[in-house]
């Protein structure tokens, strides 16, 4: 008897053991909330706002909808959209589609100021400027002039790199850095000849006594200067004999 109840014992705590777990509850979705995003004056969808909670952040669809997810009990939400006031709000799992109107806000930009030159009529003034644009050569332009106010025309050449103007006893010259002058056999060897500068004065070649400096052209009646230093850089129609010493093209104001 003893040993029918052992044995009835033992079989009891084996089947104990080789019983089932309990099944344990599946975890459900994770909590989200539904927001639709609205203009509060039209009642408009407001697609592409900023939506956030917490760390998680969206955009709204076309529709002004956005779902996110919720991971505590009650978090904050934050709603954002250029052209509208901010709007923050509390929102809990399980709530319906939570509506949010914005408040129109325009945004208030600095004041932009452009400042443009007027373009002159004529073509030949049309084609300086349009070489200033591409940067060849050396510009002085009317603005410039009459922020320096020069007494001569000497003056505006000075600050120009690579041109220095030469003081003699029969006036200003112009001296270019870099120009190769001609070369002439003396005897049994070769010499440097004079080299100097060509001057246009609108488009029409013009030269000044002892090849100096036109101070005979006032400042304020001259719109621009173009001086070029080396034949390379010589705009192509003005690429005649004697350019390599460089060249000055001289442009007067237009009569009004």
């Amino acid at each position: 008897m003893r040993l029918a109840g052992s044995l009835l014992t033992l079989a009891a705590a084996c089947g104990a053991l080789a019983a089932p777990a309990a099944a344990q509850p599946e975890p459900g979705p994770p909590a989200t909330v539904s927001v639709r995003v609205t203009d509060a004056a039209t009642g408009a969808a407001v697609a592409d706002a900023n939506v956030s909670v917490g760390n998680t952040r969206t955009r709204t669809d076309a529709e002004g909808r956005a779902l996110l997810p919720l991971r505590r009990a009650r978090e904050t939400l934050l709603v954002r959209r250029l052209g509208y006031a901010e709007l923050r709000l509390e929102v809990s799992p399980g709530a319906a589609t939570v509506d949010v109107a914005l408040r129109s806000e325009p945004v208030v930009m600095a004041g932009v100021q452009a400042q443009g030159r007027r373009m002159p009529m004529s073509p030949p003034l049309q084609r300086f400027y349009q070489r200033m644009d591409h940067g060849r050569g050396s510009f002085v332009t009317r603005e410039q002039i009459e922020r320096r106010k020069p007494r001569r025309l000497t003056d505006l050449f000075r600050e120009i790199p690579g041109v220095r103007v030469a003081n003699t006893s029969r006036g200003d010259r112009l001296v270019m850095t870099g120009a190769t002058p001609a070369m002439y056999r003396v005897g049994p060897r070769w010499e440097a000849g004079d080299c100097p500068v060509q001057y246009y004065l609108d488009g029409v070649s013009y030269q000044p006594d002892f090849a100096g400096v036109p101070n005979d052209v006032r400042p304020d009646e001259v719109e621009g200067i173009e001086v070029y230093r080396r034949l390379s850089e010589v705009p192509v129609e003005y690429r005649r004999r004697g350019a390599e010493c460089g060249v000055v093209l001289i442009w007067l104001r237009e009569r009004t």
